[in-house]
């Protein structure tokens, strides 16, 4: 397919930013017109609360200039800094204590950082339609999905899934979901790509009358829709799955595979009634090639696709050869974008619960998805293996104008040292023997110490701790 063999990286990226620094690659998706339009929003929401708010004559808001996108950039660097290098309250980041030495104060003063963020908007209140509960977010979260697409479009496998964005605060369309990290928060569908990179998100905002199809398969129609007739596979789990959603796709030359629920209507009943054994399997295919298959594992499997058979195949889970149909195998792989870019944006995660939501999801966008995104591009450009933290670590110093702060002296303040407490494996005897042995082999023989590095929050050896701790000069 044509699409399908022009897709993936821009190939304009290449020659452009081969040498190019993280930050140009940061700038792909959070580009000029985001910044800018920031920038002229949240001065404008200052110039609103100055001319409405009966204030003391000691407010801050009194102090207030307009900032711009040097300043902006500045304040993003310095929320990711605050996920790098976790304390209570931002209060501390700006103490003159030399338990937290920062330097934080050497960039912006605490005073004009707690301004910044009370005024920090994305849309102008005066002329936004507030009927729209999605109203303050303004274009930034779709402005950020365009620029994600620009640079890289889907190959042969797309999915679909939840996401949470944490908050415990009073809103009308805030959503609990149990099997979620945070459970209580603003919930997004987001539609990723492999390895962990989001091209498209929708905001639930409160139910949505659909009465031509289910609110899942609507949904997933809305958030495909530039994606599908490319002969691409969609993954979703069983909220989202049907026959009907599957006999859709099929229509816009898209397969579906995912997991159901048992109790879909079009579900053949001889499958769903069907007695099994432990491995064993029955499946059936209906007149429109729709696959529904239930496997016996720990319980009770139901899968649907429209492109597999009932096919077992051997896979090696922990060291041992298990027997699973194909469709499960894939369906894991296919699912894996959505739960590694969750995982992430979880790692020195710059959200504080005391930010208002709209400011929470967008800045989630900005500071997370949007820094995961850029790390895949810059590790697909340059074919390095840069990890989420380095790759913040040296985000931070670009944004934040490296000649006005020593970031590394900040970051490494903490002392590196082995201590006696409790008992473990060491985890660098435990990783090599895991690798090479597999995990059970390594669960049984590893060297059990009881010396951990507090900083690291591992158990060492001895000889590992030092081979793990080479200092650089």
């Amino acid at each position: 397919n044509p699409d399908i063999a022009n897709s993936g990286i821009n190939p304009d990226l290449f020659d452009v930013l081969m040498h190019d620094s993280l930050l140009d690659f940061y700038m792909l998706i959070v580009d000029n017109k985001i910044t800018n339009n920031i920038v002229i929003e949240t001065n404008k929401f200052a110039a609103q609360q100055k001319e409405t708010k009966i204030t003391s004559p000691f407010a801050r808001l009194n102090k207030w200039y307009d900032t711009n996108v040097t300043e902006i950039k500045q304040l993003f660097g310095i929320l990711i800094w605050t996920g790098l290098v976790a304390l209570p309250s931002y209060e501390l980041y700006w103490s003159s204590s030399n338990i937290f030495c920062t330097n934080f104060g050497l960039i912006m003063s605490r005073n004009r950082f707690e301004i910044l963020m009370q005024m920090l908007h994305f849309s102008d209140n005066t002329t936004a339609d507030t009927t729209n509960r999605l109203y303050k977010l303004g274009s930034v979260i779709d402005d950020i999905m365009f620029n994600s697409n620009h640079c890289m479009q889907p190959q042969n496998d797309i999915c679909i899934d939840e996401s949470l964005v944490k908050f415990m605060g009073r809103l009308a369309f805030k959503q609990y979901i149990k099997n979620k990290r945070d459970r209580f928060g603003v919930k997004e569908f987001k539609l990723c790509i492999p390895p962990c990179y989001t091209i498209a998100i929708k905001i639930y905002a409160g139910k949505e009358a659909s009465a031509e199809s289910s609110v899942g398969t609507k949904i997933v129609m809305e958030l495909g829709e530039p994606f599908l007739d490319c002969g691409r596979t969609l993954y979703v789990d069983n909220w989202y799955s049907s026959v009907e959603l599957a006999e859709q796709l099929k229509t816009r030359q898209t397969h579906l595979v995912g997991t159901i629920r048992s109790n879909r209507k079009s579900n053949p009943k001889d499958v769903v009634q069907k007695k099994l054994k432990k491995g064993e399997i029955v499946s059936k295919r209906s007149d429109t090639n729709v696959l529904i298959l239930k496997w016996k594992d720990k319980r009770d499997l139901y899968m649907i696709s429209t492109k597999h058979t009932s096919e077992v195949v051997e896979n090696n889970v922990r060291g041992k050869i298990v027997k699973k149909p194909k469709v499960v195998i894939d369906y894991n792989t296919g699912k894996t974008p959505i739960d590694l870019s969750d995982q992430m944006c979880s790692y020195s995660n710059p959200l504080r619960r005391s930010t208002k939501w709209y400011r929470k999801v967008a800045l989630d966008a900005l500071l997370n998805i949007a820094v995961v995104n850029s790390m895949v591009l810059f590790n697909r450009v340059t074919s390095s293996k840069m990890s989420i933290t380095a790759f913040r670590t040296s985000l931070v110093e670009q944004l934040i104008k490296k000649k006005t702060v020593d970031v590394d002296n900040s970051l490494q303040t903490i002392k590196h040292q082995l201590e006696v407490v409790g008992k473990s494996r060491c985890y660098i005897c435990y990783s090599i023997m895991s690798q090479s042995k597999g995990r059970n082999y390594a669960q049984s023989h590893s060297t059990k110490v009881q010396t951990k590095c507090l900083a690291c929050n591992k158990y060492y050896c001895l000889k590992c701790f030092f081979k793990d701790h080479k200092i650089t000069k």
